[in-house]
This record gives structure tokens, C-alpha cells and sequence, in this order.
């Protein structure tokens, strides 16, 4: 009877009062201590401690670093413009905003002449301050808004931020390796080609447009933006992505392994066909139960709104990244057309193809666990 009690009887362990949510609380702290310690660091330092030294040599197209005024040595072996020996200056760039954060205060057209640096406090300048942190206040947001919330949307767009810096800062600018304009304060920290800024903020217009309008039921964003007539159904056939529905799915069905998406006035709906008319999806172990519905509180115009909203914030990055010196016409040019490349091939390689099963994960065991969720319809907390 004694062996049977201990050795005949399975006992449930003991479940962890440890959860996802609580690690992503616990990271939402960590990182918020991480950015408050910098933001203090930074505000603490001069700005004086951030100018930049440069020997006078009046070379236009390279420059040469020293380390203060009183630097005798470094320039000692140049010649200046007027054939002496070169000597330290300030550079009339103006200085960095954080050494963390890639913004100038404010460039300059002549790092040599105190005369061409642009103007710290004039309204353009102020604004182009402003763009230049467009992009660290977006990653910042979506970061955010996933450690409180779970939520997979900001977790998407700050997915592909990642991405998109990966392609360009560990592969793109150590492959060319172009210099920035001599009139940037970030001349020696960093390369130019391509420009971060306009490669995340063109990448991530790109992939919020095509949430918005590309011609399908998006996944991560609610509605598409429809012209009434075109809200008909589609289906989701694993491996081609969303698909118009040749006839009536109310009326014929839809077959094979499609997944009906409804969408009028009512809001949008997707899950599985109705067995009655439709064949199976797939085994039933493996079909999606994900139900999604949105509000139809929102007005379709709305999504225009959003999408000039989007245009307004993140396209002028890349202009204020040339008006400050800190790039050139050509580095954000490539810069943007890595950021369009790699958010489309993201977004219609990846999120099309398998976005439903990143869905109908959170509705796992291990989904769960970690407390996500899908869009605000299912809560913010």
C-alpha cells in the first residue's frame, strides 16, 4: 500500500508563478533604467565635450582627426592651406546631439570656416533635429508598446526596424565603405553609404503602406483601404498568400485550404470556412482557430488619414539627414532604396505567406505564456 502511494500516484508539478509577461516587465525595466541613465548622461555632458577637432589643412574631400586645441603633435607632419604646418581647430560643424544618437548640431557646408556652419537654432534646423529622432522615437515607442502590452503589431514594425538596421549597418555600409560629408560631426564615427535614417524610415513607410493598401486583407493593421465595390471576400491559401475569391464564398464555398476572410460593414473576419460549405482547411489538429474581428466604429477614410499621418512623420527624414551634413544626396538615396527592398521583400515573402501562423500562435501554450496579443481589440494590458 506504502509503494502505491508513492510510485502509483502521478503528481502534478507544480506550475511557476514565472510568466512571459513578467519577463517582459522585467526587460520594460531594464530598458527604461538603460534609457533613462544614458538620457541623464548625455544631458550632463557639455556640449563642448562633443565638438570635434580637425587638423587645418583645408582638405575638402578628407579629414584628419586631433584632440583638442592643444594638440601639437597629431597635425605636426601636414601642411595648412597657406603652406605652414597644419594645426588643431575646432571643426565648424558644431557637435553631436548624444554619442549614442547619430544627429549633428547642426553641419556645416566648410568645416574650416566658422562662417559655413548652419544655423543651431533656426527653425529648419530645429525641425531637422526633430526627423533625425523620428526614427530612434518610433523604435522606441513600438518597443514600448510590445514589453507592456504583448501586443504582435508594434512587435511586427519593430521587427522589420531590426532587419532593415542589420541589412544596412552589418552588411550594406561595411561592404561600400563611403565616408560622410566632411561637414559632418559624425564624420569619423561612422560611414555614409547607405544612410541609416532614410533606410528605417523609408523601409518602415514602405512596410505601414503596404499594411494600408496593398490589395489583400492586411494582417497586422485591421482594414485595408477599399474602395467600397472592391470589399468582396478572400481566402488565405497556404504558400500563395491572400487570394481573391473567384465566386461568392456565402454561395460556393471555399475549397481546399483557404481560410475565408469576410470584410464589409460589419468589420472583418477570419477563421475557417464552414465545413457545411467549404472543404476541411487542414487536419483539424493543425487548422487555425484564430478569430478576428474589428470594429466597424472606424470609417474607411480613416486609413488615408493614417497613411498621410505616416508620410508627414517618417518621408522627410531622409532630407533633414542631407540638410544637417550628415549625408549625402546619393547615401539616402541607397539608404531608401534598402529600406523599400528589404520591407517589401519582408512584408510580401514573409508576413503574406505566413502571417496567419504567427497569429494563431499567440493562441498557444507557449502564446500564452508569454501573454500576447493581437491588436487593441484584445486589450492594451
Amino acid at each position: 500500500p506504502h509503494r502505491s502511494l508513492l510510485f502509483g500516484t502521478k503528481m502534478a508539478p507544480r506550475k511557476c508563478p514565472l510568466t512571459g509577461k513578467h519577463i517582459r516587465w522585467l526587460l520594460l525595466l531594464g530598458f527604461l533604467s538603460f534609457f533613462v541613465y544614458l538620457l541623464v548622461h548625455g544631458l550632463e555632458e557639455p556640449p563642448s565635450s562633443r565638438f570635434l577637432y580637425i587638423c587645418d589643412t583645408d582638405n575638402q574631400t578628407e579629414l584628419k582627426q586631433c584632440d583638442s586645441l592643444e594638440d601639437i603633435t597629431t597635425c605636426a607632419g601636414l601642411k595648412s592651406n597657406g603652406g605652414n604646418v597644419a594645426s588643431c581647430i575646432l571643426d565648424s560643424c558644431g557637435y553631436k546631439l548624444f554619442d549614442h544618437i547619430d544627429i549633428s548640431i547642426a553641419g556645416t557646408s566648410d568645416p574650416y570656416d566658422p562662417a559655413a556652419a548652419t544655423a543651431i537654432t533656426s527653425f529648419v534646423s530645429v525641425v531637422s533635429y526633430f526627423y533625425g529622432l523620428v526614427p530612434y522615437l518610433m523604435g522606441f515607442v513600438y518597443l514600448v508598446h510590445f514589453l507592456v502590452s504583448g501586443d504582435l503589431v508594434p512587435f511586427a514594425r519593430l521587427f522589420i526596424f531590426g532587419v532593415i538596421s542589420v541589412a544596412n549597418e552589418g552588411l550594406f555600409k561595411h561592404w561600400i565603405k563611403q565616408h560622410r560629408p566632411v561637414g559632418s560631426c559624425l564624420y569619423f564615427k561612422s560611414m555614409g553609404m547607405p544612410s541609416g535614417h532614410s533606410a528605417t524610415s523609408i523601409g518602415l513607410l514602405t512596410y505601414l503602406l503596404l499594411e494600408l493598401f496593398v490589395y489583400h486583407p492586411n494582417l497586422l493593421c485591421g482594414l485595408t483601404c477599399q474602395r467600397r465595390a472592391q470589399r468582396n471576400n478572400y481566402s488565405f491559401k497556404f504558400g500563395y498568400g491572400w487570394q481573391k475569391n473567384a465566386v461568392d464564398s456565402n454561395a460556393a464555398g471555399i475549397a481546399d485550404d483557404s481560410v475565408a476572410i469576410v470584410i464589409g460593414n460589419s468589420g472583418v473576419n477570419v477563421g475557417q470556412p464552414n465545413v457545411s460549405t467549404a472543404a476541411p482547411l487542414l487536419d483539424t489538429n493543425n487548422a487555425p482557430s484564430t478569430q478576428l474581428t474589428t470594429p466597424a466604429s472606424s470609417p474607411t477614410w480613416i486609413y488615408h488619414l493614417y497613411a498621410v499621418g505616416y508620410i508627414l512623420l517618417l518621408f522627410p527624414v531622409p532630407f533633414s539627414r542631407v540638410y544637417l551634413h550628415d549625408h549625402l544626396t546619393s547615401q539616402i538615396l541607397a539608404g531608401g532604396a534598402v529600406g523599400i527592398v528589404t520591407a517589401s521583400v519582408w512584408y510580401l515573402g514573409f508576413i503574406r505567406h505566413y502571417g496567419m501562423w504567427v497569429i494563431d500562435w499567440r493562441e498557444s501554450e507557449w502564446g500564452k505564456w508569454w501573454g500576447l496579443k493581437f491588436g487593441w481589440e484584445e486589450g492594451f494590458f
